[in-house]
């Protein structure tokens, strides 16, 4: 009863927090404007005699200047902190964290369980350290006494969401550790969920060892096993033997001590976020003497910044859009424009995932909302369901190539760039794309003579615009805000939610009221995680830039005269292999803020290093072992894992082409920015 109670109250506070913080956003920016309109809209009555909507709004005028909302935007950061913390700790129990699992599913199963229960108790020494360091660094704001800027709250209570949330998160991670222990199961999140569409978990997709001799091996310990649990060990201990003097290492060394760690951490399967944490505490106690109250205070600040709350808004926008009905109404519309040409349903899906990416910024999103609607209905219309598939595991990439786009705001918050002006610099881009991937499907489709539906009236396509234009409207609203200065990012973000949430529960009635707790649960919890990935990353180049390895590297890099064309080859190659390993919001941490410096130094604008970096992951996105778009279209489309791998090859090949022209093209990506001002 008491672990039911503890469930829904998390459940229930990160929920609410998400939900509470959008609408506090959404009343900000209407209070920033309303006084102004309605003065100006009272002034107008007045002059055209309607006395009494002139004196309506001179009350609405007197009531919004006297109300004073300066506070809002704290209060929201705080809201969102505490959001993070606790979510994150749900997020062990729903088995939303990503790691880097590829060598442990290839272990036998004796060995797979060693090595599992060591990635979750190291989950559980760090997130106990850094409650206890939390619980010590609380303890101490209590005795000075401060106070927040404008809310005038104590902040002892604020920062309280460190020991609380990492102490919840160390009782999860014993939790998940002792049910394994004894079911050999772990919590497992479906990325590829999504309503109507059911998972497939048919032996076909997910074969498990059979038979006595299968079991008999599966028993024996694996070497690489034993490595896996043994190289993050004697890495720790050759930190230990530096700290205590009996080894001297020199300071490349030191520095090749942290990756090495890292890479070793992420390896035996434990989540990124926590591989970057417990990378960073081992360097603070071991190698350098920065006190380690430092890292309660990165804990807090690494994601106090106002910038990174645009993520869950608009993770919670793409909740509602994709549950919403936007992606069937989008793909009616652009099946009306080009169903007819050769292989018309396949162009209306590559269509329908630009539009939905607009709107959207996530690909995952973008292929499970289009991908179920669209390849059922290939399939029905006489396609072989491995083209479908291939069609939508790429197309739906665009999905953080278009305006908005998680790791586009997560590169903008690890280099400091402009959001808006990487929003509006995948547009150009992410139309091109577009058109290449409609190109391979026509080709191909007038090759194989695939079907072609009946062309549709001017009236269909009015109809279906008309229906998709509620949708369509979100465009407007992210860009138009931020490019007129209405909003900053942020706030365009709140405001698209706040948006999405009203077009799916009262225009289109897809989402019931009693659903809507439900998708704000899946928003913060997906938000939650990628928050704390953010955050120990922020210890992790906290620490980097402690040994200045930054502008060391940038020196080795321009030294090297590889000139800008070699070192973004150099880059692509790099982000191109972690592609195969890790999910792109946890490269875009790691990598960013160390080559970002060295791309300065060489001239290269970052802003179109940023594009490069988010066509990379695309990429990555759409091929083993980790292509996040293959799994979800995988479930989908009832496909192993393998044949989908070939079936994408004809359009990813296209998108490697379409990699090097934005790579070495960089005004097409930087033009539009510069013609509306915002770079």
């Amino acid at each position: 009863m008491l672990n039911q109670a503890l469930n829904h109250l998390e459940e229930w506070l990160i929920a609410t927090l998400i939900a509470a913080a959008t609408g506090l956003i959404f009343i900000a920016v209407v209070h920033r404007y309303g006084a102004g309109e309605s003065i100006v809209l009272s002034r107008w009555a007045a002059a055209h005699g309607m006395n009494w909507l002139a004196t309506l709004s001179m009350a609405v005028f007197t009531f919004l200047s006297e109300l004073d909302l300066s506070w809002a935007q704290e209060l929201c950061i705080y809201m969102f902190i505490w959001m993070a913390k606790f979510g994150a700790a749900y997020g062990v129990r729903t088995g939303i964290h990503v790691g880097v699992d590829l060598l442990v599913n290839r272990l036998p199963e004796h060995s797979r369980k060693h090595v599992i229960l060591f990635s979750l108790l190291c989950g559980a020494l760090f997130t106990g350290m850094i409650a206890a360091f939390g619980a010590s660094f609380v303890a101490e704001m209590f005795k000075t006494g401060q106070q927040s800027n404008d809310l005038e709250a104590p902040m002892w209570f604020v920062y309280l969401a460190i020991p609380l949330g990492s102490g919840l998160m160390c009782f999860r991670f014993l939790q998940v550790s002792w049910s394994y222990y004894w079911t050999g199961h772990l919590p497992h999140h479906d990325e590829s969920h999504v309503e109507g569409v059911e998972a497939d978990v048919s032996p076909a997709l997910h074969p498990q060892p059979a038979g006595a001799a299968t079991r008999a091996a599966a028993r024996k310990v694996s070497p690489l096993g034993v490595i896996l649990i043994m190289a993050p060990i004697l890495i720790f201990a050759m930190c230990l033997a530096e700290k205590f003097g009996v080894v001297v290492l020199p300071h490349w060394m030191r520095a090749a001590t942290v990756f090495a760690l890292l890479i070793a951490l992420m390896l035996t399967g434990i989540p990124v976020s926590i591989a970057l944490g417990l990378t960073v505490m081992t360097f603070l106690f071991t190698l350098t003497t920065v006190p380690i109250e430092a890292v309660s205070m990165k804990l807090f600040t690494g994601i106090e910044g106002f910038e990174i709350m645009a993520i869950p808004f608009f993770i919670l926008a793409g909740n509602f859009l994709t549950h919403g009905g936007v992606a069937r109404r989008m793909i009616n519309f652009a099946t009306s424009l080009i169903g007819h040409w050769h292989g018309g349903l396949g162009l209306a899906g590559i269509v329908a995932c630009a539009m939905f990416a607009l709107v959207c910024g996530s690909s995952v999103a973008t292929v499970a909302a289009i991908g179920a609607i669209v390849l059922p209905e290939m399939v029905r219309h006489g396609y072989p369901m491995h083209f479908g598939a291939g069609i939508i595991t790429v197309a739906g990439s665009l999905g953080i190539l278009m305006l908005p786009s998680i790791p586009k705001i997560v590169y903008a918050v690890s280099t400091n760039t402009s959001i808006g002006a990487l929003f509006v610099a995948g547009l150009l881009p992410g139309i091109m794309l577009t058109t290449m991937l409609c190109i391979v499907t026509w080709w191909l489709a007038r090759k194989r003579d695939y079907p072609r539906l009946p062309k549709a009236s001017w009236g269909e396509t009015v109809r279906t615009f008309r229906e998709s234009i509620w949708g369509l409207m979100l465009v407007v609203i992210i860009i138009g805000g931020i490019y007129s200065g209405l909003f900053t990012a942020t706030e365009a973000a709140a405001m698209a939610a706040v948006y999405s949430f009203i077009i799916a529960v009262f225009v289109y009635k897809a989402i019931k009221i009693v659903d809507v707790p439900r998708v704000l649960l899946r928003a913060a919890n997906t938000s939650a995680m990628l928050l704390y990935i953010v955050t120990n990353a922020v210890l992790f180049s906290f620490v980097l830039s402690n040994e200045n390895l930054p502008a060391t590297l940038a020196d080795w890099i321009a030294a090297q005269n590889l000139g800008w064309v070699g070192f973004l080859l150099v880059v692509n190659i790099l982000l191109l292999l972690a592609g195969n390993f890790m999910e792109p919001n946890s490269i875009i941490l790691i990598m960013a803020p160390i080559l970002a410096p060295a791309a300065k130094k060489l001239g290269i604008d970052l802003v179109h290093f940023g594009i490069v970096m988010d066509v990379n992951m695309e990429v990555g996105l759409c091929h083993p072992p980790v292509g996040l778009n293959l799994y979800v279209a995988s479930m989908i489309a009832r496909m192993r894992i393998t044949e989908l791998a070939v079936a994408v090859l004809p359009w990813l090949i296209t998108m490697l082409g379409f990699l090097v022209i934005v790579t070495y093209w960089p005004d097409l990506t930087l033009w539009l920015p510069r013609v509306l001002g915002m770079h």
